[in-house]
């Protein structure tokens, strides 16, 4: 399970939890679950013309807590 930010055009964020968020071909931001049988579902979805930016939060290396950004171009998963 992943935590993520998403900060949306008209100001807004949205933080929600998912087993991964994908961005598309497209450049929308997918968040997918997967069931006890390891099959993968989209629980929701941002469409590019929303989307300001998408974060991932991390645990670094001196154990602190903080948000990364993810690319604003290309195909990425985080987790």
């Amino acid at each position: 399970m992943g935590t993520f930010m998403v900060n949306l055009t008209d100001g807004s964020e949205m933080i929600l939890t998912a087993g991964r968020a994908t961005r598309t071909d497209a450049g929308d931001v997918a968040f997918e679950n997967v069931d006890a049988r390891g099959n993968w579902s989209r629980a929701c979805s941002v469409k590019a013309d929303r989307l300001d930016s998408a974060h991932v939060r991390v645990i670094g290396e001196d154990g602190i807590a903080c948000w990364v950004r993810q690319s604003d171009s290309g195909r990425w998963w985080a987790y």
